[in-house]
């Protein structure tokens, strides 16, 4: 038996009865009180049995706030201010309190806590006639979406503070390193006594303005009765779609209302393919002269991003010597002989993505240092929850909206110094059609 998920429904029950008795009270209504309190001291009861029985087994329960308002979590602050942001003992339960106040007007003063501490409102509801998702419940599925994909785990990622919507920084205006760093800022050999031209770094602002990412979630009034389904299933379907909506805008991304993808960024170099090469090809050249056009530094950071259908020409991927008689593999699969944890290319790891671009065409195979590329989002204080009727198909809609977006750090390709060569941390292979 399921101890864990018996006593979470029986606590969301709880909680419904201990929403309705707030509304009986308001109401004068003292006997249907008093009734309530009754049922609710019944399913204690039973809460307390279920914990023994776990006990007596081994598993361990997990500790949760049963909503009372009186009472203080353990663990919380003494001044109390996480108990008035976290009073729901799970996701679902949240639901489907939200639930219960649309469909049948009880009133869960839960609700109005959540939105007092997370968008300091004194209504019930939150922007759009919505409620905000209590504050660890959002913030597990933003950091779900982006802590289980292999990409954006790896960009620079940052959070603005609650009374901010963008974020402003100065970056390095620099497209020429082999005079100086920075835009301008130089070293010289100076003689005893003697002085050096004074340099000075160039500079430029950049800012980021949050941009709105919105989901959409249909359910009926049978999986509603499941709290524990409601908290994994919700949960798990926003991180995923989260993931793929902020993935495809990190590659492929015009910036208009959205994340500048990295094949849009001006700072991209596009390899051309070698003479007589096959449509839709990826050959041995082709990454060597890619991993030559990479910036020369952080190198221990730089990943092949791909599209899978790439993923059947890697074992063959080699390069000959000069006289032809001989061949050297340029893949490492995932295990192997050097047990690496992905498939490499000449040693780099290799993500493969279908939001990458089809096969031959630019974009399908690009080489790039994703710590290059910055992530920015809200956190978790202002992600709302707004809830919809579906009167045709009887389906209850609840829409979450992150606040989030991207852009790649540099502006330019580099030169270096003894090169004719640009180098970039963002490198893609022009088509091959």
């Amino acid at each position: 038996m399921d101890f864990n998920a018996k006593i979470e429904e029986l606590r969301a029950q709880k909680s419904a009865l201990l929403a309705k008795a707030q509304s009986m009270a308001d109401e004068g209504k003292l006997e249907e009180v008093d009734a309530i309190g009754e049922q609710m001291a019944g399913i204690n009861n039973s809460i307390k049995s279920l914990e023994r029985l776990a006990a007596e087994a081994g598993e361990e329960i997990k500790p949760v706030y049963d909503g009372a308002l009186h009472a203080k979590p353990q663990g919380q602050p003494k001044d109390g201010k996480e108990q008035e942001a976290r009073p729901f003992a799970s996701l679902g339960e949240q639901l489907k309190a939200v639930y219960n106040l649309r469909r049948h007007g009880v009133q869960d003063k839960r609700l109005q806590q959540v939105n007092n501490a997370v968008l300091g409102s004194n209504e019930g509801t939150g922007a759009d006639g919505g409620f905000a998702i209590q504050s660890d419940f959002a913030g597990l599925i933003l950091e779900s979406a982006l802590e289980r994909n292999s990409l954006l785990q790896r960009f620079d990622r940052y959070t603005v503070s609650a009374n901010s919507n963008s974020m402003r920084w100065v970056a390095v205006d620099e497209s020429d390193l082999s005079a100086g760093v920075f835009g301008g800022v130089q070293m010289y050999w100076a003689a005893e006594g003697g002085t050096v031209p004074a340099t000075h770094p160039k500079l430029r602002e950049i800012k980021l303005d949050l941009e709105k990412m919105m989901g959409f979630a249909y359910c009926t009034d049978e999986m509603l009765e499941d709290a524990v389904f409601m908290s994994g299933f919700f949960s798990t379907a926003f991180a995923l779609a989260a993931d793929e909506l902020l993935t495809g805008s990190s590659i492929a991304g015009d910036g208009v209302g959205k994340p500048l993808g990295m094949l849009n960024s001006p700072a991209l170099i596009s390899v051309a393919k070698e003479s007589g090469q096959a449509a839709g090809s990826f050959v041995g050249n082709n990454a060597v002269k890619m991993l030559a056009r990479a910036m020369p530094k952080n190198r221990e950071r730089l990943v092949w991003l791909m599209h899978p259908d790439l993923e059947e020409q890697l074992p063959s991927l080699a390069i000959t010597s000069g006289d032809g008689s001989t061949s050297k593999f340029l893949w490492d699969p995932e295990g192997g002989l050097r047990n690496f944890d992905t498939p490499r290319v000449l040693g780099k790891p290799v993500i493969f993505d279908q939001n990458c671009s089809a096969a031959g065409s630019v974009g399908d195979v690009m080489l790039i240092d994703p710590f290059q590329y910055i992530l920015l989002s809200k956190g978790t204080i202002k992600q709302d929850w707004s809830m919809h009727v579906e009167f045709m198909s009887d389906q209850m809609c609840f829409r979450v909206v992150f606040r989030c977006n991207g852009t790649p750090k540099v502006n330019k390709p580099l030169t270096i110094k003894n090169s004719t060569k640009t180098r970039s941390p963002f490198v893609a292979l022009a088509a091959r059609t």
